[in-house]
């Protein structure tokens, strides 16, 4: 299983997939668990707590972890993660919009990777209560495309009905675009 680094934009899917890094190591009782197993020791279970720690330090990036490098319970690790990234406050549905908003496709890369990350986003977004409809969305991701694209998106609105393009037909629209000119060998 590969796991990512966390950077803050990415929590969401950082968070789902230390989630699950956690539960297949048998590292997740220190974080989910309600109290210490019977089992272990208060040393042993200390322990545990310092090592769940040192794990998820090894998947943050610098800043972040400079926010958590002191903390020895990873329970508390775990909530301040996530009262930074995944609370629904002002400042962070600020941070949330401006890091969807500045999102842009560039096109060496896959599209599908762009994909990925405006959905993870658009995620992001929902969990904090910003919601767009389907079409607003499809319009979004339109404009994350670069000045290249122009002659696609515009043709896109222009033949959409009343200029509304739903998410998934951005979204289909612009994987078939991206084939097209990987076959003819343009950007």
């Amino acid at each position: 299983m590969k796991m990512v680094s966390l950077r803050g934009a990415n929590y969401h899917f950082w968070n789902d997939k230390m989630k699950d890094s956690l539960f297949v190591k048998n590292m997740h009782l220190s974080v989910f668990g309600t109290q210490k197993p019977n089992s272990m020791s208060n040393e042993e279970w200390g322990f545990e707590h310092e090592c769940v720690c040192g794990f998820i330090r090894h998947f943050v990036d610098e800043p972040i972890y400079n926010l958590i490098s002191h903390e020895t319970y990873a329970g508390t690790m775990w909530q301040t993660l996530e009262s930074l990234y995944a609370s629904k406050s002002g400042s962070n549905k600020l941070y949330l919009l401006k890091n969807f908003v500045e999102l842009k496709y560039k096109d060496e890369a896959p599209f599908t990777k762009h994909l990925s990350e405006f959905q993870g986003r658009c995620d992001q977004l929902s969990v904090a209560c910003i919601n767009f409809d389907d079409d607003v969305l499809g319009l979004f991701l339109l404009i994350t495309l670069p000045d290249s694209w122009e002659t696609f998106w515009v043709s896109m609105i222009s033949a959409a009905p009343n200029g509304i393009v739903p998410l998934q037909m951005a979204k289909t629209s612009a994987l078939n675009e991206e084939m097209r000119r990987k076959a003819q060998g343009t950007s």
